[in-house]
């Protein structure tokens, strides 16, 4: 939205709630700019109102962003229904066809299942163990999702380069970890002898 038209939902926010000491100088109606300019002015506008309607105090940022994203995120299936769909994916394409199997998966629920492995799911012999696990995964996966439909497009790119330079700086010390250290022969007389001088044997 313009700023212009971010003068409208300030506006809007402070009639609604006349005695609350809302924006009341120019760095937080900055702030508060920078971090609800991303959305589109008509969908910011309709969830403000929803807000305003039910809710007896002003909406914080994170009330008006989490609103928001109820209008224009895709409505995530829960846990139980994702389940379904991996039995389904099981019943009919089973082990020997698991590339098949995970083409017919999709957003979390596939990223549930890569993270387990549909074979293994498949040769799973406690499926109430397998059900829970998934859930586990499922609901994991499905609250980073919602947590970043919330954020600003800028704070989301800012996030994903630390991140990104974070695993990045982690690769040289895996690298130093898994360096190859000379070999010991444990099997030479030389060895042996201060192997078993060291365990006063000589």
């Amino acid at each position: 939205m313009t700023p212009q038209e971010f003068d409208v939902i300030r506006a809007a926010i402070k009639s609604a709630y006349p005695t609350f000491n809302i924006m009341p100088d120019k760095y937080s109606i900055q702030l508060w700019y920078r971090m609800l300019g991303d959305i589109d002015f008509k969908v910011c506008e309709t969830a403000l109102q929803e807000l305003i309607a039910t809710q007896t105090y002003p909406p914080q940022i994170a009330e008006i962003r989490a609103k928001c994203a109820e209008y224009t995120t895709p409505q995530m299936k829960d846990a139980g229904e994702a389940w379904g769909d991996v039995q389904r994916a099981i019943q009919k394409y089973g082990y020997y066809r698991a590339e098949e199997a995970m083409a017919s998966l999709s957003g979390p629920t596939k990223e549930a299942v890569e993270r387990m492995g549909f074979r293994e799911l498949c040769l799973g012999d406690n499926p109430v163990a397998n059900r829970a696990h998934f859930f586990k995964i499922y609901d994991a996966i499905l609250q980073r999702k919602i947590n970043d439909s919330r954020l600003p497009e800028l704070v989301l790119k800012k996030k994903a380069e630390y991140m990104l330079n974070c695993a990045e700086q982690e690769k040289p010390a895996e690298i130093e970890d898994h360096a190859e250290k000379p070999e010991v022969n444990v099997s030479t007389p030389e060895f042996i002898d201060r192997l078993m001088k060291e365990k006063g044997l000589r």
